[in-house]
């Protein structure tokens, strides 16, 4: 894959041969489905509005066929990795935050619920570590 078949669509990177390809196989899959099913419907039904609903629910129906296809067909590109944030990075991160909106406070002080999400969000040992630095700078 070179540079020049990539796009940037909607904020994302995309191959763009892959994405014609899965618009081709959007409209190949979903409009022969909506326009059978709405030849079909109309024959069937003596109610022109419910056979054309029908229709639209069957050309969804081939929208979602082609979106599956399309993911099996086209893999994703990218190569997630995680790293773990270095403790200065997130002390800074702390710092920038209370520059903005002011003091974080103590942790411990939250209702137990939050400190639940806090502990689980694996922030509750950086807050805290926060509130005693900033604790023993105003003690200073």
């Amino acid at each position: 894959m070179t540079m020049s078949n990539l796009l940037e669509i909607w904020g994302d990177t995309v191959d763009a041969r892959h994405t014609i390809g899965a618009v081709a196989l959007g409209v190949g899959i979903a409009t022969p489905l909506y326009l059978g099913a709405d030849y079909f419907f109309s024959r069937v039904s003596p109610d022109a509005s419910l056979a054309s609903s029908y229709a639209l629910l069957a050309g969804l129906a081939g929208c979602l066929v082609a979106g599956f296809a399309g993911a099996l067909l086209f893999k994703p590109k990218r190569v997630v990795t995680e790293q773990a944030a270095a403790s200065e990075g997130r002390a800074e991160t702390m710092d920038a935050i209370e520059a903005e909106y002011g003091p974080l406070g103590d942790p411990a002080e939250l209702p137990e619920a939050v400190q639940e999400e806090v502990r689980a969000l694996g922030l509750y040992d950086d807050l805290r570590a926060q509130h005693e630095r900033r604790h023993q700078e105003a003690a200073r």
